[in-house]
């Protein structure tokens, strides 16, 4: 009798366990969810609850990836935004390449070829600019449900978007709570209008990194920055001139320096983490928006 009613009570309690949905009991093993990105795809979650979530970015790839998420507008999904919004960037690039399109164009024609919703994503952040074979962890939040996009638009050594390639994936962020942790900062870093303040010199070893966004710049996308390596014979203003889409071989892989993770377009007055390990040597701070001015060096000891 007693072994019967133990099978009794475990059968009911495994009925309770498969009845809660996923998503609302979603444990992230490890303290973080896997991002994988390899040529041309994104592996992650296709759902998660709101709150705190650590991503670990790995680029199992042959190219520097990134992984910029953002909210779509209502009832717009993946397929509207293969449809409307990432065909519109390849005639622009043939312009500008070609000269019949300068960088005073860019507004007008993006203004003409989207549709109303095409530049009004809710940028909540992402893992930033990595070089093959690294891993970096990434914490954001989610404050509000809905369907966002992780995205990674370098372009391949043809020139072609790796958005059209197939490194665009769909994220459901549901209304349940995620047991996500807000992480502990060994460092702030500061970035605004004024710049990218950071500490001038750290220890080796794991770091992580505070990055609060202070403020928009002009124009429809927020800040982001990100973790370079600098070599004695690194080129900088072939950094700055790589970092910046609009230019003609811009962002187009292979990237001109070892990229070691950071954070994506993020909205002003949110913050997220970056955990990186440093090993001893010279690293540059620097943001795809206005690079040759949101930039700053530091020395790792």
């Amino acid at each position: 009798m007693q072994l019967q009613h133990n099978l009794i009570c475990t059968w009911f309690l495994s009925l309770l366990v498969l009845s809660v949905p996923a998503s609302a009991t979603e444990k992230e093993p490890g303290g973080f969810v896997d991002i994988v990105t390899r040529e041309y795809t994104i592996e992650g979650p296709k759902s998660l609850g709101l709150g705190w979530h650590n991503f670990r970015f790995r680029n199992q790839g042959g190219q520097a990836h990134f992984v910029s998420i953002y909210k779509m507008s209502e009832g717009k999904d993946l397929e509207d935004q293969l449809a409307e919004v990432a065909p519109v960037f390849d005639p622009l690039m043939n312009g500008l390449r070609s000269g019949e399109l300068t960088k005073a164009d860019i507004g007008p024609f993006l203004q003409e070829h989207l549709p109303p919703w095409g530049l009004q994503m809710g940028h909540v952040g992402g893992p930033g600019l990595m070089a093959p074979g690294k891993t970096s962890h990434t914490a954001i939040r989610f404050d509000e449900p809905g369907i966002y996009l992780m995205e990674c638009y370098v372009k391949g050594p043809d020139g072609n978007w790796h958005t059209m390639m197939g490194m665009l994936k769909q994220l459901e962020i549901t209304g349940n709570r995620s047991a996500g942790i807000e992480p502990q900062a060994t460092s702030k870093v500061a970035v605004s209008n004024s710049g990218i303040e950071a500490p001038g010199t750290l220890t080796a070893g794991k770091q992580t990194f505070r990055i609060d966004f202070l403020e928009a710049p002009p124009g429809p996308f927020p800040f982001d920055v990100h973790i370079a390596r600098l070599e004695e014979d690194t080129d900088m203003d072939r950094v700055v001139h790589w970092m910046d889409w609009t230019n003609v071989g811009g962002l187009r892989a292979p990237a001109p320096v070892e990229f070691l993770g950071g954070m994506e377009h993020m909205q002003a007055g949110r913050h997220g983490y970056v955990t990186v390990d440093l090993d001893p040597g010279q690293y540059l701070w620097i943001s795809r928006t206005n690079a040759a001015r949101m930039q700053a060096r530091f020395t790792v000891k």
